[in-house]
């Protein structure tokens, strides 16, 4: 440490100011040889020696830090008028920039206000020109909502300048919701129109039924009433047997048995030919008019045996 403080002396302007530091630096190499090492403090002898290092390893370090302070006093006067003086000088450019920084701000602000105001007013056309399709969609059947969902395809965000982006994103929101809102009316319309033919299946199955079941209480009336009149007829003359007619008699023969039938009311093949036909549809009244115009020949290509059913 003495050759860097004598080359801060020669070189340094203010080198010679390191004199009394370099002696006490020359010094160092006796202090380090003569109190380097510890003694041990526990001894009588130890102990003696300890204290009288301390005391002047003390001297030279409170020596030297006096001498630090000295040397370098005039150096912090100065260092502490030239920050008063540059405060100074500080403090009045400072009031210099102060009405231009505050102009600037003034206008920073106003700026930043019309940006804002154009910003919002901008807001409000996405939400009236855009986000309004939403508001339309409401309760739109699905051909309504696919021409709605063609016309929000088409929407422009191309002058929306600082919110293009966010007028972008809610061009996507409101298509994409459409679709949804699309796809649903749709699958509803199909559950709705398949409920109404069911529906209408079911209604068209109850009348055939109820239709059905009056012609099968009528059938059943009309039985009930020729029984009862049955139970009433007188009984059946008995008839003489005859020899039998030739096959040029047998068309009237069939007519007489025809006629026979009918005359008795048994349950026979006219009874039997007029409850098939109610079953295949008709009523009371048509079954017995088309089992009479069998019976007349007024039917072709029909015949029936007199065999009871």
């Amino acid at each position: 440490m003495a050759d860097t403080a004598e080359q801060l002396q020669d070189q340094e302007p203010y080198g010679h100011e390191l004199a009394e530091l370099t002696r006490v630096d020359k010094a160092l190499a006796e202090l380090r040889a003569k109190h380097g090492n510890v003694p041990d403090y526990s001894t009588a002898d130890g102990y003696k020696a300890g204290k009288a290092s301390i005391k002047e390893l003390t001297g030279y370090r409170t020596g030297t830090d006096k001498a630090r302070l000295a040397i370098t006093k005039p150096h912090r006067d100065f260092v502490e008028k030239a920050n008063n003086y540059g405060k100074a000088l500080i403090g009045e450019i400072e009031k210099l920039e102060r009405p231009h920084r505050d102009a600037k701000q003034a206008a920073d602000e106003a700026e930043q206000r019309k940006k804002e105001e154009r910003i919002a007013q901008l807001r409000q056309r996405i939400a009236r020109d855009i986000t309004s399709y939403l508001d339309t969609a409401q309760g739109l059947d699905s051909s309504a909502l696919a021409d709605l969902h063609e016309q929000a395809e088409s929407i422009s965000t191309a002058d929306y300048y600082d919110v293009t982006g966010e007028a972008e994103d809610e061009r996507a929101r409101v298509i994409h919701a459409i679709g949804d809102m699309h796809a649903a009316a749709l699958e509803r319309e199909q559950l709705a129109a398949e409920q109404a033919r069911i529906n209408e299946e079911k209604r068209r199955m109850q009348e055939q039924e109820a239709a059905r079941e009056a012609e099968r209480a009528e059938l059943e009336e009309l039985r009930r009433f020729k029984a009862e009149q049955e139970s009433q007829a007188p009984p059946e003359p008995t008839v003489t047997a005859g020899p039998e007619p030739s096959e040029a008699d047998t068309s009237w023969a069939d007519e007489e048995d025809w006629g026979a039938t009918a005359a008795t009311g048994s349950e026979s093949n006219w009874d039997a030919a007029r409850a098939d036909l109610i079953d295949a549809g008709l009523d009371w009244q048509s079954a017995e008019t088309a089992v009479q115009a069998i019976f007349d020949g007024d039917v072709r290509h029909v015949a029936f045996d007199n065999d009871d059913a």
